[in-house]
């Protein structure tokens, strides 16, 4: 399937490359972003101890937590919480390497409790979370990887006293290969064969058919159209983040079917809920904007309604 994919899609990968220096080049000269990664580092640093090399959790944020999105899950019973690391290169680690210009500006890490202005006496300590988790994943994984699974294994035990599906989302705010990655000898899916894993992703190359209890859900910006044909060959879902209009305080219905570069499917309101595994096969999930200046945007990242 991918054999020619690097010669056939080369201008969408340069276009691709090209976000990705103009987004690291973006967030490093953010000084709120260069004021939330001092902020993460100091709070890791209280934390360690480098005599016994290990970590006083309880200085730092818990590695699993829920938002709105996810909340909205136990409608349907399934309790839901998510790993929710800093996207992009917001930590100076890149961790959507398939996000693109508009993806990276309209992440919805700045939405909700990730408004820049929701903080106390400067201090953000949504981001400051976010930043602290994603610098623990790259700078002390063995560490980080032994305390998610501690959290995941109190995680599932919960969900079973209270009789719902576990729902862990690992790539919340991020894009990482999460099949690739290992804690005593398992991969997470392995390790937790029960929990039911799902992610919206953007790289197209990822291979899950292998993992019964990890479902992905393919996610549009304004460079992967061409795309849209290969995630549904894949067995792909695909995300739509659309133009909608608010009545007052709520949305309009969205279309029960949507059409983009060429390819009409069946339409669902992503909004509903956020668990993606009961979706089915085959269609566009419409997802609106997130965050106040998303609505606005102009990237081409949000999609118009046809």
């Amino acid at each position: 399937m991918y054999n020619n994919f690097k010669t056939e899609f080369k201008p969408y990968l340069d276009t691709l490359k090209e976000d990705n220096t103009t987004l690291k080049n973006h967030f490093n000269n953010d000084t709120f972003i260069k004021e939330v990664r001092k902020q993460a580092r100091e709070r890791i640093t209280k934390a360690f101890n480098p005599i016994t090399k290990k970590f006083k959790w309880s200085m730092l944020p818990s590695l699993l937590s829920n938002n709105p999105k996810l909340i909205k899950n136990e409608k349907i019973d399934c309790l839901t919480n998510g790993l929710m690391l800093a996207p992009s290169h917001w930590s100076n680690y890149n961790t959507c390497s398939n996000a693109s210009y508009g993806c990276g500006l309209n992440c919805l890490t700045q939405s909700g409790h990730g408004e820049r202005h929701m903080q106390t006496n400067g201090v953000h300590h949504v981001h400051i979370a976010r930043m602290v988790r994603t610098i623990l994943f790259f700078e002390y994984r063995e560490l980080f990887l032994d305390k998610l699974f501690r959290e995941i294994t109190n995680f599932e035990s919960k969900a079973k006293r209270l009789g719902k599906v576990c729902g862990i989302r690992l790539n919340t705010m991020s894009d990482i290969r999460w099949e690739n990655i290992k804690f005593n000898n398992k991969t997470f899916f392995q390790h937790f064969p029960n929990v039911s894993y799902y992610d919206y992703t953007k790289d197209i190359k990822r291979d899950i058919n292998h993992i019964p209890n990890y479902h992905l859900t393919f996610s549009l910006n304004e460079r992967n159209s061409l795309l849209i044909g290969l995630a549904f060959k894949k067995g792909m879902n695909v995300t739509v983040v659309i133009r909608n209009k608010k009545l007052g305080k709520e949305w309009q219905d969205k279309p029960s079917s949507y059409s983009i570069h060429g390819i009409t499917k069946q339409a669902i309101d992503g909004d509903l809920h956020d668990y993606r595994p009961i979706d089915g096969k085959d269609k566009f999930v419409l997802l609106n904007p997130k965050g106040k200046d998303t609505l606005k945007d102009q990237t081409g990242f949000v999609k118009e309604l046809n």
